[in-house]
């Protein structure tokens, strides 16, 4: 594949990609007390582990493709599985619930640290794999034979893909007074409440999908509809 190809491919998969979540991680961040040097170390966590995980998975995507083939996750196993997680999620929601009026405690803004942003930002980096967008650019990236170049393609992409992020990073590295963080953060403190009012209804609604699919296991004979 010729450089212009391989650039039209990275920026029409970029935009494919376009997510504003990582931008909505950081918002409610910032109005939660995250200091700047925080957000950084999300922003900076979940750049290099997009890169790193673009680079690892183009290396090995024959080896865990043909390892994937292979395995076999027996029934009883599997039931179990998404019967805990079904009661983990319904157990996090009916807490969550429980709770949405209580007043907020101090030890909240632990999970605004340098730490739980740095972890967030790892995590958010290496759930790139699950963006169908970011596994064709490991396709694209296969018949690339040279490392710069790759890290060029995921930087690309990780850029283009996360332009929401990376336009408050760049609004926060002017300042983080400047208008539009103040905007956003403002317009984060808002929704605070419906946001959080959401998070707990999707997770009772996957904790009923997930009990509803290991039900159908023992009913059925074969698991539905996942």
């Amino acid at each position: 594949m010729n450089g212009f190809a391989l650039a039209g491919s990275v920026f029409g998969l970029g935009v494919a990609g376009l997510d504003p979540f990582g931008a909505l991680m950081v918002v409610p961040a910032l109005a939660a007390g995250a200091k700047r040097r925080i957000v950084m170390w999300f922003f900076g966590m979940a750049a290099l582990c997009t890169l790193l995980t673009g680079l690892v998975v183009g290396e090995s995507v024959q080896h865990v493709s043909a390892w994937l083939a292979r395995l076999a996750v027996p029934a009883p196993v599997r039931l179990i599985a998404q019967a805990a997680a079904a009661a983990a999620l319904g157990a996090w929601a009916a807490v969550r619930w429980a709770r949405r009026g209580a007043p907020k405690r101090e030890k909240a803004s632990v999970l605004v640290g340098p730490v739980a942003m740095a972890l967030a930002g790892a995590l958010w980096g290496v759930s790139a794999v699950t963006d169908p967008s970011f596994l064709a650019l490991v396709a694209v990236d296969a018949g690339v034979e040279s490392l710069p170049v790759s890290t060029a393609v995921f930087a690309g992409w990780f850029v283009i893909s996360q332009a929401p992020l990376c336009l408050v990073v760049l609004a926060l590295v002017t300042g983080k007074d400047t208008r539009p963080v103040r905007g956003a953060v403002a317009l984060a403190r808002r929704l605070e409440a419906p946001a959080g009012s959401a998070v707990t209804l999707l997770l009772a609604a996957g904790a009923v999908l997930l009990a509803l699919n290991a039900l159908s296991y023992p009913v059925a004979g074969r698991f539905w509809p996942l």
